[in-house]
């Protein structure tokens, strides 16, 4: 079996949101990092935090050389929270807090009070891909309190919050102000007008690029190349003619290259384990087994794929930590199921059901555990120039 990289929830992004929201009095009941501390205790009017979805120190690095502008601003390596996927990851970003705190622990998970596994951000049912009529679910039932709000509330408006994303990433609930765009050019320049405004500001901006490229091409494509060059580009172009601004740029996961993906009910024996369809992710599938069928899962698991994939029990993965750290969303114990298979190589997970919809073989994909999904850079310039 591959490596399995692990999420550490003392270097990750709850942590140097931990470190912005320190800097407020605001509590986030994780430990800052003290490389941004520092760098937070040199004052500026503004503080943006960019995240580039999909954007692993991997491909950066790969792609960019070591003189561009977000490879020489890179101050340290952190890592994904799990699953690493823009459902747990962005959730991170917005509220300071683990998956397993926030409850958004996969993109596709069973909820009992519309009795559908569903898409969370979309609002989908997981299988059939349709609409389903009770809106905003996952919002209503998991609920958040964005760190953003939180920072503007402890303030008293002194320090205005705002989030900068395209439309469909847009948050639904809460009072923080949002604008949207429709492209990284527009992006770049919403962000630098806000900055111009009288008074501080905190601004949470969100790029779906290059994770939608590179889905489709591949990480290591000359697609994603280009498009990194690009991307460079403008932000160094945006950060140096922002003054008085301190930016902060990372991602909620990476990316690896897929070469195959498994259908799990073309494999019978397998399915007859299963109580309903697989929730979770295409690399990290949540399944709840019969009872009395969990050493037969667990034997066929060996028996058909041998070490490709990490097949961890409930209790393993809640005693790891994988999800986070502190206490648990009161949603978790209902959304974990018995075993999660969790790919660890270049391998994607399916499951096919009545509704023969297809399944497609990204180039490239996240949610699992290698390297180039766990690790991620975090870029910061400051912009002193008043």
């Amino acid at each position: 079996m591959a490596k399995a990289f692990l999420p550490d929830y003392e270097n990750c992004s709850v942590n140097f949101l931990s470190s912005i929201a320190k800097k407020f009095k605001v509590d986030t009941g994780h430990k800052s990092l003290e490389c941004v501390d520092k760098i937070l205790s040199k004052a500026t009017k503004n503080i943006v935090v960019i995240l580039l979805d999909g954007l692993g120190e991997a491909v950066l690095k790969h792609h960019l050389p070591e003189d561009s502008f977000l490879r020489k601003n890179q101050i340290k390596t952190i890592s994904s929270v799990f699953p690493t996927t823009t459902t747990s990851g962005t959730m991170s970003f917005k509220t300071g807090l683990t998956p397993l705190e926030h409850g958004w622990i996969s993109a596709f998970l069973y909820f009992k009070e519309v009795g559908s596994a569903l898409n969370l951000y979309l609002n989908t049912d997981a299988y059939s891909r349709k609409p389903i009529p009770q809106k905003y679910v996952a919002e209503t039932v998991l609920g958040f309190s964005n760190l953003f709000e939180r920072i503007e509330e402890k303030t008293k408006g002194k320090v205005k919050a705002y989030g900068v994303s395209i439309m469909e990433a847009r948050d639904l609930f809460g009072n923080i102000t949002q604008l949207t765009y429709d492209n990284l050019t527009e992006m770049c320049s919403t962000i630098n007008t806000l900055c111009s405004l009288p008074g501080q500001k905190v601004i949470y901006a969100y790029h779906n690029y290059p994770d939608d490229l590179m889905h489709k091409f591949g990480p290591y494509s000359d697609e994603t190349a280009d498009l990194l060059i690009d991307i460079d580009a403008e932000i160094e172009n945006l950060a140096k003619t922002t003054k008085d601004t301190t930016f902060i740029i990372s991602a909620d996961h990476g990316q690896t290259e897929i070469d195959k993906v498994f259908d799990l009910a073309n494999y019978s024996d397998i399915a007859d384990t299963f109580i309903m369809p697989p929730t979770g992710g295409s690399r990290a599938f949540n399944v709840f087994i019969k009872h009395g069928k969990e050493k037969t899962f667990k034997s066929l698991m060996k028996k058909y794929f041998k070490d490709e994939f990490l097949v961890l029990s409930k209790k393993q993965v809640q005693d790891m930590n994988l999800f986070g750290i502190n206490k648990a969303h009161s949603k978790i114990d209902d959304f974990l199921g018995d075993f999660w298979i969790i790919s660890t190589g270049h391998s994607n997970l399916a499951y096919s059901t009545l509704y023969k919809l297809p399944i497609k073989q990204p180039r490239g994909a996240h949610g699992g555990l290698t390297k180039e999904e766990i690790f991620l850079p975090l870029i910061v310039y400051q912009n002193r120039e008043k």
